[in-house]
């Protein structure tokens, strides 16, 4: 505290002179090794707070140096505030409470540093204490790229606050500094632009209120270094897959390094995959580890296997990059035994299809009746999973839905070649432990011989089987059902023939019936040809055709005779004589001599007309038309005929 006889020289008038003298001894201290302390300040951390830092600058090269505090009022009474005063500090800093010091009025502020028998004074500052804040630098900052911008945050002091920014790359340390002030942050960060995102960078920053009249600015930051943005997503790939026990596959992941410039600061590999041990614990945790390597090993499973990967440094991380490993189908899996636990924490259900376990695995609650899983249990270790219980299960089972698909057969003589397709696995609602086949024979009419139904179990792997000992040329009625042990399914049903025996001696019969049909069926056809030409000679005769002897020559020889006269119909009478004379009875004779009337010259013609006239006895009748002779004798003759055939 101070000396009542110091309060008496720093008070009144004499304070300016006593200054005066003090700024003469101060300098001449100096001369012989006293350097005089920095200008002090006193300020608060945030405008909320109710202590004050007092601090000044102090000699680099002085040692053992002692500092004394000194606060007066700058307006009247001038005079020595005896509390506001602090002596023999060790260090150029000091902690203070509000309720020691005038916090609303103006106050001068001297340090006086004491080095042996020397001392010197700082220059004075004058402020109110109450509008004086400086926050305290930076500390803990982070950096993101975002939208090829730089984000710079750090944590909040309470206060508004502007920022100014130092920045320059790491690859060249003689860069000068750039500066970038962001007024008003309220969050405490700063967004840098114009960057190049390819680029690492070394940042600083220093901060000051903007919620005070008089505000100080924070010191600089400590240098923060700042990676290059990650722009591609790490290109991972499975390296290697092996069986180290029964159900369970060692992995081994390896994946590319990030380019130079984003390993700045250092970079981590974070995987994110399906809960598998350790870190199993609840069924919908995601395992998540950060590797700083750039290969990994993990125990899974036969089930499917999803793994995401993302590289990370201190401004950010890369899109997730992916690799899918396909399900392993589980071999020679039975149905679960009675006495196994389906309780733990390390159980799994993947519901089973056609295709194999599903990728997704079941949760206990989601469990499904008449729909079958594949049961696994396995236990926990430090090396990873081992498989404990590995199986297919029915949460509950019933008959099956549908029939045996595609039953048929090929018949011989005496057996059956039977084959189907297994029930489909979403049909069979439970295990299918046989398959009951039963055959009937066919009868006709069913009453004639009772029919005995014979019925079998086939195993359930079984998908043919022969039928034998039937009988030749029969009919049966076969069926098909699968059944589990709530019963059988719907049947599937068959019917055929046998063929007839090749050993009977009956069998060429058909062979034979076959000839004796072609060679009556040729044989009836000659006959019916015959009888219908018989037929047609009696009920349709034959058209008389006219008499036409070498037409040529008679054109030719009446030539002159058709240019003077046409004959449309000529007669020809000879009357009968010596009584009733029958013309048939010299047909041979007439039919001669209407022969010579169509001779080839016209003397033959006329001596045949004369000797016709001058057979006695003799009637005949010639028609001559359109240059044609008719021998109307003769068709009268056919007439005749056909009358007395009549008759």
């Amino acid at each position: 505290m101070p000396s009542p006889g110091l309060l008496t020289r720093w008070s009144g008038p004499r304070f300016l002179c006593l200054l005066a003298v003090r700024v003469m001894v101060v300098a001449a201290t100096v001369s012989k090794g006293c350097e005089a302390p920095g200008k002090p300040k006193c300020f608060r951390n945030n405008s909320s707070s109710h202590k004050y830092t007092c601090e000044w600058g102090r000699s680099s090269s002085a040692t053992h140096v002692t500092y004394d505090l000194l606060f007066n009022t700058t307006e009247p009474p001038f005079h020595v505030v005896n509390d506001m005063s602090w002596r023999d500090l060790p260090t150029n800093r000091i902690y203070l409470d509000e309720d020691k010091l005038i916090k609303n009025r103006k106050v001068s502020i001297v340090v006086t540093a004491h080095a042996g028998n020397a001392s010197c004074t700082s220059n004075s500052t004058t402020v109110v204490l109450s509008t004086v804040v400086k926050l305290p630098e930076p500390v803990k900052m982070a950096a993101l790229w975002s939208d090829h911008k730089l984000k710079l945050t750090w944590p909040s002091q309470g206060d508004s606050a502007s920022a100014e920014v130092l920045a320059r790359r790491v690859e060249n340390k003689t860069q000068t500094w750039s500066h970038e002030v962001k007024k008003e942050t309220n969050v405490y960060s700063v967004l840098l632009e114009g960057l190049e995102t390819q680029r690492a960078y070394q940042v600083q920053v220093r901060q000051r209120s903007t919620q005070v009249s008089t505000s100080l600015w924070s010191g600089w930051s400590a240098n923060l270094t700042v990676p290059a943005e990650i722009l591609q997503s790490p290109d991972v790939e499975l390296k290697t897959i092996t069986e180290v026990d029964r159900g369970i596959r060692q992995l081994v992941f390896t994946w590319k390094a990030v380019p130079p410039a984003a390993q700045a600061g250092g970079v981590n590999y974070t995987l994110t995959y399906p809960p598998c041990c350790p870190c199993a614990v609840k069924e919908k945790a995601w395992c998540q580890i950060t590797v700083p390597s750039l290969n990994h090993t993990i125990h899974v499973t036969n089930s499917a296997f999803n793994l995401s990967i993302r590289a990370v440094n201190t401004a950010g991380a890369s899109s997730r990059g992916y690799v899918n490993v396909a399900a392993k189908p589980d071999q020679d899996l039975e149905a679960c035994e009675k006495n196994v636990t389906f309780h733990g924490k390390h159980v799994e259900w993947y519901e089973f299809k056609e295709g194999g376990p599903a990728k997704e695995r079941t949760l206990r609650k989601e469990r499904k009746d008449f729909v079958r899983y594949v049961f696994r249990k396995y236990h926990c270790g430090h090396k990873g999973p081992k498989t404990v219980e590995m199986c297919l299960w029915y949460k509950k089972e019933h008959v099956p839905l549908v029939e045996p698909l595609s039953f048929s057969g090929s018949q011989t003589d005496t057996a059956l070649n039977l084959s189907w397709r297994p029930i489909p696995l979403e049909a069979r609602q439970g295990f299918i432990s046989h398959y009951t086949l039963c055959h009937t024979k066919h009868t006709k009419p069913p009453e004639q011989e009772p029919s005995q139904e014979e019925c079998r179990n086939l195993n359930a792997s079984e998908t043919t089987f022969r039928l034998e000992n039937l009988q030749p040329e029969s009919r049966y009625n076969i069926t098909l059902a699968g059944a589990t042990s709530m019963g059988p399914g719907p049947q599937a049903l068959l019917s055929i023939k046998t063929f007839r025996s090749e050993k009977s001696p009956e069998g060429n019969l058909p062979v034979w019936i076959s000839l004796g049909l072609l060679v009556t069926f040729f044989g009836a056809s000659i006959l019916g040809s015959l009888l219908v030409k018989r037929l047609k000679s009696k009920i349709l005769p034959p058209v008389p055709e006219p008499v036409i002897l070498y037409p040529a020559l008679i054109q030719a020889d009446n030539e002159e005779l058709e240019q003077r006269e046409t004959l449309d119909e000529v007669s020809i009478h000879q009357p009968v004589l010596g009584g009733e004379h029958h013309w048939f009875e010299d047909r041979e004779e007439d039919m001669d001599q209407s022969k010579t009337l169509i001779g080839t010259d016209e003397d033959q013609t006329q001596q045949g007309s004369r000797d016709s006239f001058e057979s006695p006895g003799d009637q005949e009748e010639v028609l001559y038309r359109n240059g044609l002779v008719f021998d109307m004798k003769a068709e009268e003759l056919r007439s005749g005929d056909q009358n007395t055939s009549t008759l």
